[in-house]
């Protein structure tokens, strides 16, 4: 038996007024569904002044300024993320300073014999390997390794020293292997890469670039580490478990006719899943991002355009990767200045969710990962935030993960 055609209708029109409500609550729900912090955080360390900076990404806020100490210099967290060691240079001792990332407050004071010039943790978190200068020429010609629980018998306000090793030159960047035995110097004197072994206490390997290291890094994640040199506008990637460098990530095809070439690469970020490379050009005022390994974006090192300016990158016959894309900083944030912000520092964070890039001016900007991943070629996308509060001279930038936190 056929149903009448009015009650059709009014069976028809029920249903779509039900499922109008259900969706319309069901979005109402969703907006008002309280917002998880995931407890990322921002730190900075600004030179002017000796302050570190904790900005809250979720909220692109400031949630806490402190002074540390005079002269800092660097900062550096344990693998679990509980602890941030931020090296200062004081009048009276040079010391590093132990502070408790979910509180923020100071856990210990450890003095130093020598200028703090960077640190590396070791993965047990009972270690800091620390670049440690004269006192008179600031020159750091190595590192000592500190027992972090035991206290030096001569001195109980320092540690027990485990390794000393003061066979450079000016050393500037010190990174610590995932095995926790190697230990990587670079001395900006040298082309070199140092590479020491604690358990043997002395040299065991170099990696020759063939040009000044102006940074180095070592992520906690995949198999390789980098290495930037400026002159080679390149950032090298070096396998670690044999220390060969195996492919080159540059910004761009050279052009010989240029007689001032400003493709230069300094400060880089891997991303958790160790897929993507980002790194600055502070001089073409751009972010460059390479996809890790991709042969799309790859050529033969005979095919990279000859310039007789640059020297030593041609010795590396290993495929040079061009960018997957590269962006602009999105200016304006203070009507007053009309300069083009170059970024410096940067970092992503450990839910690979954001990037943040530090321009030279001190702002920090706050992008969506996904929104510069699918940006256009030399575009300048738009930040969640940009935090320009807190201008001055920014020594480092690191994200730390405290604990978790509700938003409301």
């Amino acid at each position: 038996m056929r149903r009448p055609r009015r009650a059709s209708l009014m069976f028809g029109t029920v249903l779509v007024i039900a499922v109008t409500a259900l969706a319309c609550l069901g979005f109402v729900a969703l907006l008002l569904r309280p917002k998880v912090d995931s407890g990322i955080r921002v730190w900075l360390l600004n030179h002017t002044p000796d302050q570190c900076i904790i900005i809250n990404p979720f909220d692109g806020v400031v949630e806490k300024k402190f002074l540390v100490a005079d002269g800092l210099r660097e900062l550096a967290f344990s693998r679990d993320y509980t602890t941030a060691y931020v090296a200062n240079v004081v009048d009276i001792s040079n010391r590093l300073t132990v502070i408790d990332t979910s509180t923020y407050l100071d856990k210990e004071i450890i003095e130093v014999d020598g200028v703090p010039q960077g640190i590396g943790v070791f993965p047990d978190g009972r270690r800091l390997a620390v670049i440690l200068g004269s006192k008179t020429d600031f020159m750091a010609g190595g590192f000592d390794v500190i027992d972090l629980k035991q206290p030096s018998k001569a001195d109980p306000k320092r540690k027990l020293r485990l390794y000393r090793e003061r066979n450079l030159s000016l050393t500037h960047k010190i990174a610590i292997s995932d095995d926790g035995d190697r230990i990587y110097c670079v001395d900006a004197k040298d082309s070199k890469i140092f590479i020491f072994s604690f358990s043997q206490k002395k040299l065991i390997g170099e990696v020759e670039l063939h040009g000044a290291v102006e940074e180095m890094m070592y992520p906690l994640v995949g198999r390789y580490y980098y290495a930037s040199v400026l002159t080679h506008q390149a950032i090298y990637q070096i396998d670690k478990l044999s220390d060969q460098v195996v492919a080159a990530y540059i910004y761009g095809q050279q052009d010989p006719t240029r007689a001032f070439n400003f493709d230069r690469l300094r400060y880089m970020a891997v991303d958790p899943d160790a897929r993507y490379l980002y790194g600055t050009n502070f001089e073409g005022k751009t972010v460059a991002i390479w996809e890790l390994g991709n042969p799309k974006y790859a050529i033969s090192w005979h095919d990279v355009t000859y310039n007789p300016r640059v020297t030593g990158m041609y010795v590396f016959q290993v495929p040079y990767h061009l960018p997957l894309k590269r962006f602009k900083l999105k200016g304006g944030y203070n009507p007053t200045k009309s300069y083009v912000p170059g970024g410096q520092q940067l970092a992503v964070d450990p839910t690979n969710k954001n990037l943040f890039v530090v321009d030279e001016d001190g702002a920090l900007y706050i992008y969506d990962i996904g929104t510069v991943l699918a940006a256009p070629d030399m575009s300048a996308p738009e930040p969640r935030a940009i935090v320009s509060s807190i201008e001055g001279e920014m020594r480092d930038l690191k994200v730390s993960r405290p604990i978790i936190r509700r938003g409301k």
